[in-house]
């Protein structure tokens, strides 16, 4: 029984680090590289969503920076693998708010995006401002 005992309790050693080894794997850094900076005013606000219906409009991950260099790096640690968007501004008057203006209301803060999505007929899709995460990551923004 003593044996059946340790063997019992070897078994569920070894199956809790797999199991850990096997999570590790899904969990991954994303650093993200926001450049173009025109002034440092403000803070730069950084969003991360994970699917279509938030994209925009809520955040899963979130960060504000003090802008006090041409370009900022930021770290996001322990994400889940899988399929994310970043959004981006430069609130230079720290409201909290994106500003827009004139008749079709487009941004009058620097914005980005990841995959450097264009906005030529109003913002970017979900679909072409996303990515997969599988491992490790690093992306890079140019403000507008």
């Amino acid at each position: 029984m003593k044996m059946f005992n340790l063997a019992l309790y070897t078994y569920t050693i070894l199956l809790g680090f797999t199991l850990n080894s096997q999570s590790d794997q899904n969990i991954h850094n994303l650093n993200i590289i926001v450049s173009e900076f025109e002034s440092y005013n403000g803070v730069l606000r950084v969003c991360i969503t994970d699917n279509k219906a938030d994209f925009l409009e809520s955040c899963l991950y979130s960060k504000s920076i003090l802008i006090d260099n041409n370009f900022i790096e930021i770290e996001f640690k322990n994400l889940k693998m899988g399929v994310y968007a970043v959004s981006v501004y430069q609130d230079e008057n720290s409201n909290g708010v994106l500003e827009t203006d004139g008749l079709f209301g487009l941004p009058s803060e620097p914005f980005g995006f990841s995959n450097n999505s264009s906005i030529a007929f109003g913002p970017p899709s979900f679909k072409k401002s996303s990515f997969n995460l599988k491992a490790n990551k690093t992306i890079n923004i140019k403000l507008k």
